[in-house]
């Protein structure tokens, strides 16, 4: 079992190590002649890319706010400004 499995290892060591050597197409350099080409006009791109973000920033603050309000709504936040008018008196306290 072993030799079987130490030579059939061997045989596709040597059958993969083949297949790797192969003739390789001459690199062509690349100039600046082949960059893309600006096109149209940026503003129109920039505008409406700020309106997305726009948008994605509004939408984040008011899930933010509304989860603060609905926080404290159902009483999951306590922010403790409950300040009293002056301090309690306690007997124990000497």
């Amino acid at each position: 079992m072993q030799a079987s499995r130490l030579l059939s290892n061997q045989v596709i060591r040597q059958c993969t190590r083949r297949k790797v050597h192969y003739d390789q197409a001459p690199v062509q350099q690349s100039t600046y002649n082949d960059l893309p080409q600006p096109r149209g006009s940026w503003k129109t791109h920039y505008d409406a890319n700020q309106r997305k973000y726009n948008a994605h920033l509004a939408l984040g603050v008011g899930v933010f706010i509304g989860s603060i309000l609905f926080g404290k709504s159902v009483g999951y936040l306590e922010f403790y400004n409950d300040i009293p008018a002056r301090p309690a008196d306690i007997e124990s306290y000497r």
